[in-house]
Parts: C-alpha cells; structure tokens; sequence
C-alpha cells in the first residue's frame, strides 16, 4: 500500500500508519521503540556549541516531548563551521535563542525552552529533577562538575560528550554508578582551579583555549550522545559506567569501563526531597529554618546549609576597607573586587552556612544568588532535610527566561 507503513503495537495488534500524516511513522517499526514515551520524556542539553546544535537537532527530530537547553554564550562567525542550527546573521545573538527557534521550525512538536544561563550558578536542582536524562556538551571541567554533581544529588543519568579535531568520547553516567568526578584526576583539579585567583575569585580575562574542531566529528559524536539518550529513556542501562571512545583518523571505536571511587565527593544524594510553595524570590533563609520546624513538629531548630560558597564580606588587606555583600562566590570577579581606594584585590570572607540570628537569614535566597527551582538544605542534629522552591517551576519550565547576571 502506498505511503503507507505497518506498526505492530504490545498485543501484537497490526496497526496500518499512513506516514504521509505520521512522521514517526519509520520510528515505529523499530521493534523496541516507544514513540509515547519519547514523547513524554524531558531532556535538558547543556551547552549549545558545535556537539549541543548536534544534540538538539537529533532530539527534535526523534520527538523528544521537552527539551531545555542551556547555554550563556553569544553565536560568533567561528560557530558557523561547526553548528548546524546557526545562520549568518544570527552572530551576535544568543545560542539559546536561535536553536529554541531552529528546533520549532524542525519540529512543533517539541515544547522547548531556552536558559540564558551559567550551568554553575544560575540553574537550579529542580530543573534537572524534572529531566528524564541531561546531556552535557561541554568544553570545560568545572562545567561537567557542576553538572555531574546535580545529577548525583537528585538520580539522575547524563551523557557527556567531547571533541578534538578528528576525535571524541562519550560518557555515561548513571545514579549510584562511576560518575565524571571518580574519573578526574589531581591534575585536572589543578586545570580547573586555573580559571581563579589565588583569593578563589572568577576570573574575567583569562582566555580559555579554543579546542580545534571539525563537523564531522560533531555529528559522529553528537549523534552518539542522543542515541544513548534515547536509549536512557526506554531504560536501557547497559552503556553506564563505560567511555566511548573515537579516533576519526584511525577510523577505530572502543570502549573502556569508568573506574567508580567510593570516596568521591559527587556521591551525595538528596533524599525524600519537600515540595514548597514557596519561589526563590520570596522565601528567606530564616522562614524555611521556621518551615524546617514545623515539618520537625517543634524539634531541635536547625541551619540552612548552602550548595556554594556564600561571599558575606570583601576586605581589602591594603587600606582596611570593609565591604559588605551577600552574593554567591561565582559571582564576584577580580574586576569587582579591587578596592576603590588602592585598587589592591580585596579578600573575600565566605560562609556557607546561615543560622537564624545571622543578618542575610532575612534576605531573600534570590538576594543571596540562589537560582529559581533550587533546592535547599536545612540540617539538625537529626539529620538533613531538602526542600524545593517548587513555586518557581512554571515560570522557570515555561517561560525560560533565567538571566546570567555577574555581581
């Protein structure tokens, strides 16, 4: 029969498609295959360079029911090599934007979103607790941290993936397996940590390597990080723990198991996690200890115990000068820190604790540089509790519109 295809369902049922109205219809015949599923999955893919136009477009065009994507840069003349969803004249804007209306005009079927954000800060838990799988597209170690310890702390799989001229490698991670941070190295710490100043302050001029490219290996790569993604969702788990690994000028693949590390400080897992109704923007630190409370029937009061390094004060160790802040550590530069006075670089003083009687206990946590859709800690002398600002969720799974903003 012409433009038309036969699908068999779960009860061994025929079912006559006419792929000229379904444009799943070749999906189907696979035998393993859950369109429905598909369909219903979420998938954030974060960083929408040469591997993240590759990710985005596979994914849009098998169906997937939500994807986010994450990226804070800006399309340059040099993406066009390499980036499938970009045009000339879209230099200068946004990545996320231009691939959130790319992948419509693939696909309508797919409800994406865009996030205008910096993965170590400005995305909150919630978000990748929402996702089915996250799919990392990365260039650069701390991001990768960043990422693989929020899919830790809520269980749940990544892929990562990387390229170099001709090569790349696939990762994948599953919940209470090896992770990316079993597999790093002291020397790769030391890399990471090249990006700040010895007072651990971000640091705006260093220039970043630029990792030599072709598309080719981008397609190869990124279409392998999809597929383990599509893989994921129907809940094949047979890739986890393993690299895979692909050298374009030997024309070879293999595979090597990722070495797991009891030890590692990715491993913590956020468990029996409270829903609030309560948004980054108007809950404070000291109303969630009194939260914490009431959930603890009039137990022992406990302390709000933060994901990231909390800057409260800037001192200048040359003229004495005091300043006071109340802003994520990632968030202050080397810029924003020299001293108006001498223009020696001012020492922060960090915390990363709140109690009740401290005087940032009453601001609110989006004051403090916390993220919408986060999730917080609160610890007792009976254990820890995590409570999500789940309020933020429509305005963070709907909108996107979250706003990378430096201090």
């Amino acid at each position: 029969m012409s433009g038309e295809e036969y699908n068999r369902s779960d009860n061994d049922t025929l079912i006559v498609t006419d792929d000229r109205e379904d444009r799943y219809s070749r999906l189907r015949l696979i035998s393993w295959w859950e369109q429905d599923v598909i369909q219903s999955s979420s998938v954030m893919v974060v960083g929408v360079g040469a591997l993240g136009n590759e990710v985005a477009k596979n994914l849009a065009l098998l169906g997937v029911g939500r994807l986010i994507l994450v990226d804070f840069d800006v399309v340059e003349a040099s993406n066009l090599t390499r980036s499938v969803l970009f045009r000339a004249h879209d230099s200068g804007r946004r990545k996320v934007d231009v691939a959130v209306e790319r992948i419509r005009e693939l696909n309508p079927d797919v409800n994406v979103t865009g996030l205008h954000a910096d993965i170590n800060l400005d995305v909150g838990l919630g978000v990748f607790r929402r996702m089915n799988v996250v799919v990392g597209c990365l260039d650069n170690r701390e991001a990768r941290l960043s990422v693989n310890r929020a899919c830790c702390r809520v269980g749940v799989p990544w892929v990562d993936g990387g390229i170099q001229e001709l090569s790349g490698a696939v990762k994948v991670f599953l919940p209470g397996g090896a992770c990316y941070e079993c597999g790093m190295s002291e020397v790769d710490y030391r890399l990471m940590n090249l990006r700040y100043s010895c007072p651990l302050l971000r640091r705006e001029d260093i220039i970043m390597g630029r990792v030599p490219t072709v598309p080719t290996v981008s397609s190869i790569i990124g279409g392998m990080q999809a597929q383990e993604a599509v893989k994921l969702i129907h809940g094949m788990t047979d890739s986890g723990g393993k690299v895979y690994n692909y050298s374009g000028l030997a024309g070879d693949f293999y595979s090597v198991e990722m070495p797991f590390r009891k030890d590692c400080m990715s491993h913590e897992t956020y468990d029996n996690i409270i829903e609030l109704d309560e948004g980054a923007d108007t809950l404070t630190p000291k109303r969630l200890m009194e939260i914490d409370c009431e959930q603890n029937h009039g137990g022992e009061p406990g302390f709000v115990v933060l994901d990231r390094e909390l800057v409260t004060c800037l001192k200048c160790p040359g003229c004495g000068i005091e300043r006071e802040h109340a802003v994520a550590l990632g968030k202050v530069t080397e810029d924003h820190a020299r001293c108006a006075e001498c223009g020696n670089l001012m020492m922060p003083e960090l915390t990363h604790t709140i109690h009740s009687d401290d005087p940032i206990a009453e601001r609110t946590f989006a004051e403090l540089g916390m993220p919408p859709l986060h999730i917080l800690s609160v610890r007792r002398r009976t254990g820890t509790a995590y409570y999500e600002l789940s309020a933020d969720s429509n305005k963070i799974m709907s909108s996107g519109k979250i706003f990378s903003e430096k201090f």
